[in-house]
């Protein structure tokens, strides 16, 4: 059986009362990968000879039982199954304001398996204004009182149009009047929630659980904008330096699946850690105070929590120094950088996969800037509109071509890539097949693997005639690059440009001087012994370039038509695979200076404190830390891994090419590295871009849906439980939608003959529906206007059986929300609120 990985990456945006939505988006993304666990744990426990303890961490992942759209979502996968099986992993997330608290909550689920069931309670509840807003008192609360007609008609003007929608009118004229110059919204209590709704998440707790492959890493990143700034140098020239501030600060937050147990800064005793970064993300100017961490000090002893990992998380995740004499504040992410793209873009560049991969990166953008701007291009904006347009709209929504430019470049460069190694190709497997002929007998033995990948890396230098030295320089450069970052690192934790580019040209004039230095000739005729030492001493890259390289071959035998004629091969080259990723994460720590102790730290401060022109001081460190490497060890541990293979570990007639890319890569990194111009090969071919997003076309309507908060600049469904209802219900159902076409487009042509999408579909909108109608009450036209849409979209399919009969009966987790049961009595469609008035409600605040 074939089997595919689904990797998603997830780009959240601000949006205000828009995270109500993308918390209905959350949901489902959680229920689908949830569902491919479950599925993926049912087919594991009935293949034939298979050990309950081989994965325990998905079995405590699944021990609760699946929801109704979890069952609905396992229905897809079982039926897919005929023909592949698809396996669904989120492993890098990023956000900014209401996106980054959706993403953080999202990153902890999936994490650790976390229910964000109880959360529907907490958006639909909380995000309220007479819940967000702090309290009036004294004599300002009456006399804004006696304004409320006055600012009645300039709301109607301003919105040019009348609400007659009486909670909304009411909630809009309390807001309005709630505090003038001030922030109306309260940071502590919604910080209290962000804390509350983590101990809910955390009341079912398993050490062991997760939604992540073994050994597979989940990164999220979230923005905040420091509003100080932190000062930072820029080299000009040789000796001039330039000093700006750095306004934009990027959280980064993991989790990775060990054998035995979850390395995570996500967990329980990190709670208060992702509650600063949600309070600060969605610190949105003038309605929320700035975050600062004396805010989240007092709400914590004021609840009586700890905060476990303060110091770690202030000096190492957060930048700062919490003894500062002027203490950091921090204003809402999305002032900065409200699309954040670049730093998931970074993070899935090299990521391990046991199986063949199909990458997706997918942003979540509610209401898109076209569809809830239409500006008459030919008059003149206002005096307040400029303002706020200028302060506000424009900075939050910088556009995204150059991210997406860059994606495309990258699969262009992979697309090339893949062309130059198949047509290489046959040439070198003629070369290195000679080579094996000669040098043996039978079987590879370790021996005979060094001595022919010695052989084929001399012939590869031979025959490249004037290429070789261009390749060479340029391995040069990367590698004496690399040092200098490592070594300044060593000295001065995060490093130094100036010490980093005074070590850079300190190793270039030593490198310039074993080039010239006499003496026998290393694997080619043009290259000293000494610089060939050199490189194989120190070049940890080139080993985990070479192994990426095996494993992009390896990922070709997936792909045979008759790998399943040879049984357990698919699981073996898993486990060779697996083995590894390994070998490339011990190779990665050599470049981490945490991992060397005070002795080489030493050294480092020694080698800086050296003449510039003392080459000796060069070359002693560097002998020094090529001997701590020991990088000839380890060639020869991965000579015997090939060696293991060659005799027993997969087919035959597929060991060749394993043994052949490992014996013959130096061929190979001859064409591949001047084109990458990176340190390593990655697995990841290309990635496709989508996007989740009401105003895109979809099942259920073919123009797309209008978002109640999208009104009222965005703060609309603040002002509405009816609304937010409404939209937190869209939220799940353009994320079902979207994510079933990612799937089934992530299959291709290896979907089975007779899968019926349609019935699929409908199945998760039923689905859906049925989990939510008893919550969503406050609209009594809402369920069954989308029940009315799935029955005219869908009249000629029938939704499928789940796969289990009680399923659908059985919740995720015991605990139910109350949600939906207020007395809130609303008019479904709310006020019609022009496209281009949603900046006015700026003017009358102001």
């Amino acid at each position: 059986m074939k089997e595919i990985e689904l990797r998603l990456a997830l780009v959240l945006y601000g949006g205000v009362s828009l995270a109500v939505y993308m918390h209905g988006v959350s949901r489902e993304v959680l229920a689908m990968v949830r569902a491919s666990n479950m599925h993926r744990l049912s087919r594991f426990s009935q293949a034939p000879g298979s050990r309950e303890d081989e994965d325990p961490a998905i079995l405590c992942a699944a021990s609760a039982g699946a929801s109704p759209v979890e069952a609905a979502w396992q229905r897809v996968f079982d039926d897919l199954a005929e023909t592949v099986e698809v396996r669904v992993v989120v492993d890098a997330l990023s956000g900014a304001s209401a996106g980054g608290v959706n993403a953080i909550m999202l990153a902890r689920a999936l994490a650790h398996d976390l229910p964000l069931t109880d959360h529907r309670a907490m958006w639909l509840e909380n995000a309220d204004v007479t819940r967000l807003a702090k309290p009036q008192d004294g004599l300002s609360r009456y006399f804004k009182r006696t304004v409320s007609p006055v600012i009645d008609r300039l709301v109607g003007k301003a919105l040019k149009s009348q609400i007659d929608d009486e909670e909304t009118r009411e909630k809009l004229r309390a807001f309005v009047q709630s505090r003038w110059f001030t922030p109306p919204f309260s940071g502590e209590r919604f910080a209290s929630w962000m804390l509350d709704a983590c101990a809910r998440m955390d009341e079912n707790w398993c050490d062991r659980a997760t939604l992540l492959p073994r050994g597979q890493r989940l990164d999220l990143f979230v923005t905040l904008t420091d509003y100080h700034g932190e000062r930072r140098k820029v080299l000009l020239g040789s000796t001039a330096t330039l000093e700006e501030t750095e306004h934009r600060r990027i959280l980064h937050f993991y989790a990775q699946a060990r054998a035995t147990r979850i390395e995570s800064n996500l967990g329980r005793r990190n709670v208060a850690d992702v509650v600063f970064a949600a309070r600060a993300t969605a610190s949105f100017p003038g309605a929320f105070p700035p975050a600062t961490i004396a805010e989240m000090d007092a709400l914590l002893d004021e609840r009586g929590e700890p905060w476990p990992e303060r110091d770690h998380f202030l000096r190492k995740t957060l930048g700062v120094d919490p003894e500062a004499p002027v203490p950091p504040v921090f204003v809402d992410g999305s002032v900065v950088m409200n699309k954040p793209f670049a730093p998931v873009i970074e993070a899935i560049r090299d990521r391990p996969a046991m199986r063949e991969v199909a990458r997706r990166l997918i942003y979540v953008d509610p209401v898109p800037e076209t569809a809830r701007r239409h500006a008459d291009r030919e008059s003149v904006p206002g005096f307040f509109r400029i303002i706020v347009a200028s302060l506000a709209h424009i900075p939050r929504n910088e556009p995204i071509g150059d991210d997406l430019a860059g994606i495309e470049e990258g699969n262009r460069k992979a697309r090339h890539l893949s062309d130059l190694i198949a047509a290489s190709e046959p040439l070198v497997e003629r070369e290195v097949e000679r080579i094996l002929e000669r040098e043996t007998d039978g079987s590879l033995t370790a021996r005979r693997v060094r001595a022919c990948r010695r052989q084929a890396n001399e012939a590869a230098h031979q025959q490249a005639g004037f290429m070789h030295m261009p390749y060479l320089k340029l391995k040069m450069a990367a590698l004496g690059e690399r040092l200098a970052g490592f070594i300044a690192g060593l000295i001065a934790d995060g490093g130094d440009p100036a010490v980093e580019r005074m070590l850079n040209e300190r190793i270039t004039d030593y490198l310039h001087a074993l080039e010239e230095a006499p003496g026998d000739k290393g694997d080619s005729p043009a290259v000293p012994l000494p610089l060939t030492n050199f490189l194989r001493g120190l070049d940890v890259d080139y080993r985990i370039r070479r192994l990426r390289f095996v494993i992009r071959r390896l990922n070709t035998l997936y792909t045979l038509p008759d790998l399943s004629s040879f049984e357990g091969t698919s699981e073996q080259l898993d486990d060779l695979k697996g083995t590894l990723y390994a070998q490339i994460e011990h190779l990665s720590q050599y470049w981490r200076p945490s991992a060397y102790d005070a002795e080489v730290r030493r050294a480092a401060h020694l080698l800086v404190a050296s003449p510039a022109d003392n080459l000796k001081a060069t070359k002693t460190f560097l002998d020094h830390l090529a001997e701590i490497m020991s990088l000839d060890e380890l060639d020869l541990l991965h000579d015997d891994i090939v060696s293991a293979v060659d005799h027993a570990f997969i087919a035959p007639r597929l060991r060749r090419r394993f043994s052949g890319a490992y014996i013959g890569f130096a061929f190979y990194d001859l064409i591949t590295f001047p084109v990458m111009q990176r340190q390593e090969i990655t697995e990841v071919n290309e990635v496709l871009v989508d996007r989740i997003s009401a105003a895109d076309p979809g099942a259920l309507s073919e123009t797309g849906t209008k978002l109640k908060g999208a009104s009222l600049s965005l703060f609309g469904a603040f002002f509405n439980r009816a609304w937010r209802e409404h939209d937190y219900l869209w939220g799940r159902l353009n994320a079902a939608d979207k994510l079933l076409s990612t799937v089934i487009g992530a299959v291709g042509d290896r979907k089975p003959a007779g899968l019926d999408t349609q019935a699929l579909r409908r199945g998760l909108f039923e689905a859906i529906l049925e989990e939510e109608a008893e919550h969503l009450r406050t609209d009594p036209h809402l369920i069954s206007a989308i029940r009315a849409l799935i029955e005219d979209a869908f009249h000629d399919a029938r939704a499928p059986r789940t796969s289990s009969p009680d399923a659908a009966s059985k919740p995720q987790h015991p605990r139910r929300s109350a949600a939906g049961k207020g007395d809130n009595r609303t008019e479904r469609d709310g006020p019609a609120a022009s496209p281009e008035t949603h900046d006015d409600l700026h003017n009358v605040i102001s």
